[in-house]
């Protein structure tokens, strides 16, 4: 990740005279899932759960490469049933995502890209619900997950990851980019040795990018 940054420092210093630099409004759905496991037995994945992303992209264009950073509001989660019963899990976040992107296409002004980058996410709340039937007993509960780092927390507030996404962007300045995150951090507030609960996502976005 370190070396990722680096590299983007570099070919921002490099090209910043002839740096192209745009803004963007940026907006779509993705869908999150929580890998979660244990010490002595994996708990396995919960389900992908639906959520949206809306938030600015800025991004400066360096001949064939291009760095894109953007900070975006985002909902996130997953969702299981069992035993008649359905989990779901919400969490809202701020995310602040960095690609170092190459143009695998460059036609008068139509570009094709891929990258790669970090990403960090800080969570400003979360909720569990539990809907359902259990033994003829009807279920509907839900309850607000405790976000932070001290003993009564059950949610770290600070996650990070890395990001590849690929995307396409006309010459009008409208874009469409699809990535994947993968997260690195247990976000679960207990020693590793308790289990680990990490987050995964898939994401489908739209902006116009206007150039500054």
């Amino acid at each position: 990740m370190k070396k990722i940054l680096l590299f983007a420092a570099v070919l921002f210093t490099a090209g910043q005279a002839s740096a192209q630099i745009s803004i963007a409004p940026e907006a779509g759905i993705q869908m999150t899932d929580l890998r979660m496991s244990s010490s002595d037995s994996s708990l396995g994945d919960f389900g992908y759960k639906t959520g949206f992303r809306a938030g600015v992209n800025f991004a400066a264009e360096l001949n064939d490469f291009s760095i894109h950073a953007g900070a975006f509001y985002t909902t996130k989660g997953a969702k299981s049933e069992s035993f008649g019963v359905k989990l779901t899990i919400n969490m809202t976040y701020i995310d602040i995502p960095v690609y170092v992107n190459y143009n695998i296409l460059n036609k008068s002004g139509n570009k094709l890209f891929v990258g790669v980058g970090p990403y960090l996410s800080y969570c400003m709340s979360g909720k569990i619900k539990a809907k359902g039937s259990f033994l003829g007993q009807s279920i509907d509960q839900s309850e607000d997950l405790n976000i932070g780092s001290s003993a009564t927390d059950q949610i770290r507030s600070l996650d990070f990851g890395g990001n590849a996404n690929i995307g396409f962007i006309s010459a009008m300045g409208l874009y469409a980019r699809a990535s994947y995150s993968l997260g690195f951090a247990n976000i679960a507030n207990n020693d590793a040795s308790e289990g680990t609960i990490k987050t995964t996502g898939f994401a489908l976005s739209v902006g116009y990018q206007v150039k500054l």
